[in-house]
Order: C-alpha cells, then sequence, then structure tokens
C-alpha cells in the first residue's frame, strides 16, 4: 500500500513539474475543492470574460488539451478540466456515475468563474458536455464544440472491441492495453509532454472508474435530441468515420451547425492538425461571441476558494 501510494505521490509530481516547465508562464494550473471535499484541478490560460471550456475524453488530462491553451489563450481565457482521479485530479474511490461527474462540472464553472463560454467535449467529454447542458442549463452558453464522438445521429459507428473490459479487469493486462490505447489515439508522434501526460493519467485512475465510465445510461437518441434542443451554434469536428452523422446534424442543424471532417486526423484531431483545429475554433468562438452586447457579461458570486498548488 505504502509502495503504491508512493509511486503515485511520484507520478503526481512528475505531471506538475511538466506542466510548468513546458507550458511557459502563459499557463497557470489551478486547483480548487468540490462540493464533496475533493481536491480538483484545472489549466488556465489567458484572460478576459469570454472563455472557451475544454473537457477531456475516457481517463484522459487537461493536459492533452495544451496545444489549444497555448494558441488560443492569445485571443480567449481557455480553461482546461481535469474530472475526478484524471490527470492532476485528486482520486476518488466513489461514484464516477454521470450525476456525479456534472456536479464536478457545475462545480469547476463555479470555482472558476465562468461567465459566457463555448462548452468543447471531447470524445466521453461529448457525451458527459451534453448530459451536463440537459440536466443543468447553462444562462452563459454560447457554443458547443464536439470533437470526435458519436451524437446519436444516423446509424450507429462501429462497436469497439469488447476485449476492452477484460483487459481492464485483468491487472495483467491492464498496463498494455492502456499503453496501446495511449498511443493509438495518435495518428502522427505526438508532443512528448502531451503523450506523457496521457499515459498518466490512463494508469492512474483506478479500475473500477474506468469500467464505470465506460456505461452511459442513455439511449443514443437522448444525445441527438439534446443537440437538436440547442439554440446556440454547434462545430462538430470529427473523423471520416462519423461523416454520416455530421450530415445529418448539417440537415437538422442548418446554419446553426458546422462540420468540419479531418481526413487523415487519429482520435486526437487536435493535436494531429493543431492549427487547423485552433483556428476552427478561434473562428468558431469569435462568431458566437459577437453577437453578444458589449458589456453583458454573466456575473460569477460566492467563488469557491481557488489555489495555484
Amino acid at each position: 500500500m505504502k509502495l503504491a501510494r508512493s509511486c503515485l505521490l511520484l507520478c503526481l509530481a512528475g505531471l506538475a513539474v511538466m506542466s510548468s516547465a513546458t507550458f511557459g508562464a502563459s499557463l497557470s494550473t489551478r486547483f480548487f475543492s468540490n462540493r464533496d471535499g475533493l481536491r480538483l484541478h484545472y489549466l488556465e490560460a489567458g484572460s478576459g470574460p469570454q472563455t472557451i471550456v475544454f473537457v477531456p475524453g475516457w481517463l484522459m488530462p487537461a493536459a492533452v488539451f495544451r496545444l489549444q491553451l497555448q494558441a488560443l489563450g492569445d485571443e480567449f481565457r481557455v480553461l482546461a478540466f481535469d474530472p475526478r482521479s484524471q490527470g492532476l485530479s485528486e482520486i476518488s474511490h466513489g461514484p464516477h456515475d454521470p450525476a456525479r461527474r456534472m456536479a464536478d462540472l457545475e462545480d469547476f464553472l463555479l470555482a472558476a468563474g465562468v461567465g459566457d463560454y463555448v462548452l468543447a467535449g471531447w470524445s466521453l467529454g461529448v457525451l458527459e458536455s451534453l448530459d451536463f447542458i440537459e440536466q443543468k442549463p447553462q444562462e452563459g452558453l454560447r457554443g458547443l464544440v464536439l470533437i470526435d464522438n458519436s451524437i446519436g445521429e444516423g446509424r450507429p459507428p462501429a462497436a469497439s472491441s469488447s476485449r476492452r473490459r477484460d483487459d481492464l479487469n485483468d491487472p495483467k493486462r491492464r498496463e498494455e492495453y492502456l499503453t496501446n490505447f495511449c498511443r493509438g489515439i495518435f495518428r502522427t508522434p505526438p508532443p512528448a509532454d502531451i503523450a506523457d501526460a496521457v499515459l498518466r493519467s490512463a494508469l492512474r485512475v483506478p479500475a473500477g472508474a474506468a469500467r464505470q465510465l465506460l456505461g452511459q445510461p442513455y439511449p443514443r437518441t437522448y444525445w441527438r435530441d439534446i443537440v437538436a434542443r440547442q439554440e446556440v451554434p454547434v462545430l462538430y469536428a470529427i473523423r471520416p468515420r462519423l461523416r454520416e452523422q455530421g450530415e445529418a446534424l448539417q440537415r437538422r442543424k442548418g446554419e446553426l451547425a458546422q462540420v468540419e471532417v479531418f481526413e487523415e486526423a487519429g482520435h486526437t484531431l487536435f493535436v494531429d492538425e493543431p492549427s487547423r483545429f485552433n483556428s476552427l475554433v478561434a473562428a468558431f468562438s469569435r462568431r458566437t461571441f459577437m453577437s453578444l452586447p458589449d458589456g453583458a457579461r454573466s456575473a460569477s458570486n460566492g467563488r469557491p476558494p481557488v489555489s495555484d498548488n
């Protein structure tokens, strides 16, 4: 037990050093306590009232969005969240069900003092973001960026291998599976700091939590109907496997939807093609914020304490 705790502390220390050394002065690491007293983490770049919030995928850290924080932080305030047990957030041995994760996201937005914002979810973060705005309607939400996951349109994509759960259940195979998984999400070799942060985060999430996060208690139409009800613009950035869903979304939403297919990218299309992705998100965010009248910013009151370490 002591050895495991020592390994965890070393892992966290390595991530903290990597964050401060790699990201530079323009990026800050923040911690806050959620309503249950769990210490959660997020990264921040830039400043101002116009905010872009990134929510990562299954087992992934906020640090996977380092290239977005650096590039978009020149124009916007950019935040990337570490959900419970991921990245630099405290490991929770309690539930990781949708209700608990939504409460954590709500606490994060309050702690960070987020007013008007564009919400960008990737992979599992797409589903968690959509569930969040459905269950907890957001007055400050100005746009949605949905990155490379099914949203219930058209035919479902091919199911992933059932071996994943088996590998997660077997301690001898779990590390090999997660190592291969973390390599496989990139089409081209990523920056070393991002690859390292991704693997460290995936390996530290408890096996039971990783399995729980794979289950979603909703039918496919739940996601489709949430997106259909939104009156804010939607940017859907996907690989070719989701092209049919993108076309269905475009027909359904018309001018409110922008679909961009990354033909040669991997699942982390924002790492494989960061220049194109960042340009798209910047232009999309400018348009969403441009319609706001001057001075119309949501006030945030009663912010919980936020620390830098």
